[in-house]
């Protein structure tokens, strides 16, 4: 064990945030975290841990706050020492022990005043605030609200995608408003989210974008990047600079040839000239930007992928260059959409063929294989046994449409099965604890059709109260009002109408 330095002023590493989540409190991280902190983190910790955690909230020197946290916890000057120290500039994610499971803690959550950078801020909580009742650690669900926000500006867009997933049919009579807007940002703000998501549609073709995103700039909630396939213009750039935004941009470029890109977009002869010199704007701005590009069978062959990898070579500042394989889309014919679609060979033959070009660039280039690799009908136990990341739907995010109605995720847009409130008339709490989101996240068998083998499933209440299916493959997998079938990765789900493989 290392002693700390008593006359250091140890804080609470400002990348990291204390919410009071009623049962327990939530320790998140701020977007854009540096390196040196665990990025994406959320966990739940026992109150008490964010109490002795909210002492080093204030401005002063170790052997100040020793003495204040040996007469809050009862426990002599060397218990404390042996405790507090090992949250002291740790070097990789720890844990602790409870009855409800191992408690987890990021890197570095506490760490030198001085080392904090312009990042550094007294909080000053009270202990008192985390006062709870009945402990709960093991629930996934937020009690206090979501920890998660996304706002569809609009789904209007500047191109026509042969592979888009969003729903851009969809008339909006009546826009959310500014106003509203501006109000929910605060709401969500006092309610300490991570993070509030822009996106489109086109984020750029709403007429207050940059109202919008300046004030989650200025109360530090905004996106961790914003993506758009508009050429940008030395105009756009200088708007995107004046509201503060130090976030990532992301270009989405799938090809440079022009009958491709016209062939799967739906844009003029023009748009491959306009997105270059776009890029070379935005290469020259000083803002921090990456590429993705969606892989078709428009695209799916070296000569196209060399020849826009070569374009980018040209760039001084890049990030990244991400290259994923399209994925179904609830809002296109499958039996359109699949000849779009690559096959796993296709997609491995042109990664490999590409991958000895990598090595002449100074970006990294990210070949998202993965999707190709995900297996279906296979996982046993329920939810909680799928592989991958976890759904974040009714447990940490909500998804507010243009319109103002709230669904439960990105890609389920208007399906009224999902819609749980709208925030023109409610607030983001109600409509967290709306009947509709409580009764999504308690569904009993007999809201479930008999035609879905989940209905009679043994394993139904630990698989649906885990909150872990994937309800849009689902959706995309078997249809619109086959929503409650299992989820395609379950063992027990049927053969798929749609196929999600690349097979």
């Amino acid at each position: 064990m290392k002693i700390p330095e008593m006359n250091k002023v140890y804080v609470l590493n400002p990348h990291y945030h204390l919410r009071h989540d009623i049962h327990r409190v939530a320790l998140f991280s701020s977007t854009g975290t540096d390196t040196d902190c665990s990025r994406n983190w959320h966990t739940f910790i026992h109150p008490l841990q964010a109490v002795m955690l909210s002492f080093f909230t204030y401005d002063r020197p170790l052997q100040t706050t020793l003495p204040l946290l040996c007469d809050f916890f009862c426990r002599s000057k060397e218990e404390m020492i042996k405790w507090v120290s090992d949250f002291i500039d740790n070097p990789t994610p720890i844990y602790t022990s409870s009855q409800q499971g191992e408690i987890y803690f990021p890197k570095r959550i506490l760490i030198e005043a001085e080392k904090a950078g312009k990042a550094l801020r007294f909080d000053r909580l009270q202990a008192n605030s985390f006062v709870w009742k009945k402990l709960d650690l093991t629930t996934k669900r937020l009690y206090s609200g979501p920890l998660l926000l996304t706002f569809m500006l609009t789904n209007q867009c500047v191109t026509h995608c042969k592979y888009c997933y969003a729903d851009t049919s969809t008339q909006i009579k009546s826009p959310l408003t500014t106003q509203r807007m501006m109000e929910l940002i605060k709401e969500a703000s006092d309610l300490q989210v991570q993070q509030v998501n822009l996106i489109g549609g086109e984020i750029f073709l709403h007429k207050d974008w940059k109202i919008i995103l300046k004030e989650l700039v200025k109360r530090g909630i905004a996106p961790e990047f914003i993506s758009t396939k508009m050429p940008v213009t030395q105009k756009l750039l200088q708007d995107v600079q004046e509201t503060g935004y130090q976030g990532i941009v992301q270009i989405s470029l799938d090809a440079i040839h022009s009958e491709i890109l016209t062939a799967s977009l739906g844009v003029n002869g023009n748009y491959a000239k306009e997105m270059l010199h776009g890029l070379q704007l935005l290469d020259d701005s000083g803002l921090n930007y990456q590429i993705s590009s969606v892989l078709t069978n428009y695209n799916c062959q070296l000569n196209v992928l060399a020849e826009l990898l070569h374009e980018l070579s040209h760039l001084k500042h890049i990030r990244d260059w991400r290259i994923i394989p399209a994925s179904n889309s609830i809002y296109k014919e499958y039996n359109v959409f699949s000849h779009l679609k690559p096959t796993k060979a296709q997609i491995t033959k042109v990664f490999n063929q590409i991958r000895p070009l990598l090595t002449q660039v100074s970006f990294p280039v990210i070949l998202g294989k993965e999707v190709t690799d995900k297996n279906y009908q296979d996982t046993w136990g329920g939810s909680r046994c799928f592989k991958g990341s976890e759904c974040s739907a009714l447990t940490t995010h909500i998804f507010i449409l243009p319109d103002g109605k709230v669904t439960v995720c990105e890609q389920l847009y208007w399906h009224p099965q999902f819609i749980i409130g709208n925030v023109t008339t409610q607030s983001l709490k109600e409509v967290w604890h709306s009947p509709q989101a409580l009764h999504l996240c308690s569904l009993s068998r007999q809201d479930i059709n008999k035609e879905s083998p989940c209905r009679e499933c043994r394993l139904f209440e630990d698989c649906f109260s885990y909150q872990n299916r994937c309800w849009s493959d689902i959706i995309k997998a078997y249809g619109k009002d086959c929503w409650d079938f299992p989820d395609p990765r379950c063992c027990f789900a049927p053969a798929m109408k749609n196929k999600l493989s690349y097979d």
